[in-house]
Formats: structure tokens, C-alpha cells, sequence
């Protein structure tokens, strides 16, 4: 009965409607920075602007998707993508606001918000396989999550960068002065038109890969005793740590010798991370 009363009344699923208010909510910051800069729009700012709509629409337009009456099990996945896609969110907005006022920021406030995405990614993946069994919706409920975060950093990114403005174009003074460009803030206008895209359109399909490695790792940990849980648990925690100190080293290296380090040491962390919710899980369950 309780299923059934999930699949037939989708208002029990606000959180689906949250890319639809969030996406509306970046349009209207969008429309506010352009008004202050109109200039803005020339070059290539007019076909960002149509590109950062055409991702938003879609973002809604899957939203409304969700929301309609289906299974249970893709309710259950949105659910599960969007309170992951919540907390990244919150690091997403915190990197942000680290990245315009600390302008000097040292390795590990650079790279522990790439380690939190790809531990979320993750877990979206591994907590919806558990709960539904479809590799297809663990996916999907990755791809949830990172757009759940990214508009939440949209919105915030661009609040701020209209309340900051004067902050914000002095953190791009050496790309301004290179670009050539008149005037600052259409330029800033600009660059956050051109950020947004790629946010929107790369970070669902980055989220993907780890989201099926958690999913995949959730399904094989599943069937394996607990002492070769625990061993699997201690081995992924010397792969983090080993995949960080080739990223810290990679970053003391000139950027030309820096990809025999970056591919392995990002391989090593993604793999690592995407066990330690499936091994969590098959732990505690095999406590209870």
C-alpha cells in the first residue's frame, strides 16, 4: 500500500521540483548581471547566454519529467541524488566563496572539494543500487546530484557576484588585462556566462563514471564477508592516501611532467572513494 501510495502521488517528492526553482532563480541573477551590463552580450556573450538557457531549460524540463507519476524506485534514485546534490552544493558554495576571498589558497582547499564531488558521486550511486537494484538509476541519481549542486552554486555564485562585484573583478584583474577588454565588469559578466555553461553541461556527465563505480562496488561488496570488508576498507584508505600524495606531487612539478602523476593519483582517489560507502554499508548492516 505504501508503494503504491509513492507511485500514484508525486507531490510526496518535492525535492524533484528543485532543479525547476533553481533554474528560474538563475535565470532571473542572469537577466539582473546583464541589465547592470549590457555590453556584456557582445562577442561571444550573446551565444553564452543562449547556451547557459537551452542547459537550463533542460535541467527543468527533466525536472518535470521526474515529477510525474512513475515508479517508486526513480522516485526513491531523485531522492537520493538530490540530498547528495544538496551537500555538494553547500562544498561547492564554500570552495566558492573560499576561492574569491582567499585568493592564496594552499593544495588541500583546491583539491578536497574534487575528493567531496567524486565521495557524493559515489555514494548517490551506492545508496540507490542498494535501495533499487538498477545500475541505470544509480546513474541517474549521480547526474541528480551534480545538478542539484551546480544550480545551488549558480545561484549563490551569482548572488554574490552581484554583491561582491567590485571583489569578483579584482580576483580576474590578470585575465582582463590580457583579454583586452574595456570594460571589467562585462567582462566578469562574461566569464561567469562562460562558467556556468560548462558547470551545467560537464558536471552531470562527470558524474556518471563515479556514481557507476559506486553502484558496481555497492553490488560486489554486498556479497563478501565481513572480514574481507574491513581488509577492502583499510586497502581503499592506503589508495586515497596514496592517489592524494601523487596529486600533492604532481602539483610541486612544472605543469608539462605533471600527467604521469594526475591520471594515476585521480584513478587511485575515485577508485578508493568509491567504496567506502559500500563498504560503510555492508559493515553496519552486518552489525545490526
Amino acid at each position: 500500500m505504501a508503494a503504491s501510495n509513492l507511485r500514484t502521488n508525486p507531490k510526496r517528492f518535492p525535492l524533484a521540483s528543485a532543479p525547476i526553482l533553481g533554474a528560474i532563480v538563475v535565470l532571473i541573477l542572469m537577466a539582473v548581471s546583464i541589465a547592470r551590463h549590457p555590453t556584456a552580450l557582445q562577442d561571444s556573450g550573446s551565444s553564452l547566454l543562449w547556451q547557459d538557457f537551452a542547459f537550463l531549460l533542460a535541467y527543468a524540463l527533466a525536472a518535470l519529467w521526474a515529477m510525474r507519476p512513475r515508479s517508486h524506485k526513480l522516485h526513491l534514485a531523485i531522492r537520493v541524488g538530490s540530498i547528495a546534490g544538496s551537500l555538494l552544493g553547500a562544498v561547492l558554495v564554500a570552495n566558492h566563496v573560499t576561492e574569491l576571498f582567499v585568493p592564496d589558497r594552499n593544495f588541500a582547499l583546491v583539491i578536497a572539494p574534487v575528493f567531496v564531488a567524486l565521495a557524493l558521486f559515489a555514494a548517490a550511486g551506492s545508496a540507490t543500487r542498494e535501495r533499487t537494484g538498477s545500475l541505470l538509476l544509480a546513474m541517474a541519481a549521480g547526474a541528480c546530484c551534480a545538478m542539484v549542486g551546480v544550480l545551488i552554486l549558480l545561484c549563490i555564485g551569482f548572488a554574490l557576484t552581484l554583491a561582491c562585484e567590485a571583489r569578483a573583478e579584482l580576483w580576474l584583474r590578470d585575465a582582463f588585462a590580457a583579454s583586452g577588454a574595456t570594460d571589467p565588469g562585462a567582462y566578469l559578466v562574461q566569464n561567469t556566462l562562460q562558467a556556468a555553461s560548462e558547470g551545467l553541461l560537464r558536471m552531470p556527465v562527470f558524474a556518471l563514471f563515479p556514481s557507476l563505480l559506486g553502484a558496481l562496488a555497492n553490488a560486489w561488496i554486498a556479497r563478501r564477508s565481513q572480514t574481507f570488508v574491513l581488509v577492502l576498507f583499510c586497502s581503499a584508505i592506503v589508495g586515497f592516501l596514496a592517489g592524494a600524495a601523487a596529486l600533492w606531487y604532481a602539483n610541486s612539478l612544472p605543469r608539462a611532467a605533471r600527467p604521469p602523476f594526475i591520471a594515476p593519483g585521480l584513478l587511485l582517489v575515485c577508485l578508493a572513494l568509491s567504496t567506502a560507502h559500500p563498504a560503510w554499508s555492508a559493515l553496519r548492516h552486518r552489525r545490526q
